[in-house]
């Protein structure tokens, strides 16, 4: 059995010339080695291994090619027509395309028809249009024979335009002096008129202001005269200043304060009342005199006085009565 497996080694070989060359030379050493029964156990196991290398490359081969023929009839199938209905229906197509193949025919044939009537109906109005264009030429000949003559007789139109435009211009410039002349000499009148229009009003405006002054004075004279009367009855004299005269008022002390080291008081009498700065006015109470003020600042409706100790003769009080001039 051990030669028989010696002997059967060689056919699980590999086809590779260098590989087969090792192996055996691998044989031969093991063969001319001391111990005899490893020879046919190393050749053996040689074999082996190599007949179980060629089984799994031929089994992963017929892998891949199972799944290649499987790629391929499934690739087949997805493509898979059903040619009957695809003829019957390039069959039905075909059928159309004949039908308006012819149906264009003679719609073609209708339009050359057509073509050929227009085509004649053109050529008849084409003879037409060369008879009028004839007839025109004569008349365009005959209208430039007109047009010449106008031509003329605008010129000779034109020549006496220029002629009478000058004779309208140095018109137009006689007109115009004789305008200007005219436009200055009713200037020249409106002034005169308006000059006589302005003194005769100012000759009535100073007439009616003479007139009105003269009635004025009378009337000034009148009162002058009467109120002289009143005064000498009053026992003023008529000659004294106006700002000199003090108006008799009455009030009453509104406020007494100090400021200064004065003693300030306010009065319920203004400048409505007719009193101003300067003034002065009496202070009683009752019966009693208490002095003198002087009066320093104004308002309308009061009054800020100054108390003068020299006529001071009691103490000034809120609601003391003041005048400018007292009522015993």
């Amino acid at each position: 059995m051990a030669g028989n497996a010696g002997e059967q080694a060689p056919a699980y070989r590999p086809r590779s010339g260098i590989h087969e060359r090792l192996q055996l030379s691998n044989c031969r050493a093991i063969r001319g080695s001391r111990n005899p029964d490893a020879r046919p156990l190393a050749c053996a196991w040689q074999g082996t291994s190599e007949m179980n290398l060629i089984g799994k490359l031929l089994i992963v081969a017929i892998l891949i090619m199972s799944l290649v023929f499987m790629g391929l009839s499934m690739g087949v199938y997805a493509t898979h027509k059903n040619w009957k209905a695809a003829s019957d229906k390039l069959a039905d197509q075909l059928t159309k395309q004949k039908a308006k193949n012819q149906q264009d025919i003679s719609t073609y044939d209708l339009r050359i028809e057509q073509v050929e009537r227009e085509k004649a109906a053109e050529k008849q109005q084409a003879v037409k249009l060369e008879a009028e264009l004839v007839a025109m030429v004569d008349q365009n000949k005959q209208i430039q024979a007109e047009l010449d003559g106008l031509r003329q007789n605008q010129r000779d139109q034109v020549s006496a335009v220029a002629s009478t435009q000058k004779i309208n211009e140095t018109l137009a410039s006689e007109v115009g002096g004789l305008r200007q002349k005219i436009r200055d000499e009713q200037q020249t009148r409106d002034r005169v008129f308006k000059a006589a229009l302005d003194a005769t009003e100012q000759l009535h405006q100073a007439a009616g202001e003479y007139n009105a002054a003269r009635e004025r004075t009378e009337q000034l004279t009148k009162q002058v005269a009467g109120m002289t009367a009143v005064m000498k009855a009053g026992g003023l004299d008529p000659a004294t200043e106006p700002g000199s005269v003090v108006p008799t008022v009455e009030g009453v002390v509104s406020q007494v304060r100090r400021a200064a080291g004065a003693q300030l008081i306010e009065v319920t009498i203004g400048s409505d009342d007719g009193v101003k700065a300067g003034n002065t006015l009496e202070v009683s109470r009752g019966e009693k005199y208490l002095g003198r003020l002087d009066i320093i600042e104004t308002s309308p409706d009061k009054s800020v006085a100054r108390v003068d100790r020299r006529f001071q003769q009691g103490q000034i009080q809120e609601g003391d009565r003041v005048a400018t001039r007292i009522k015993l």
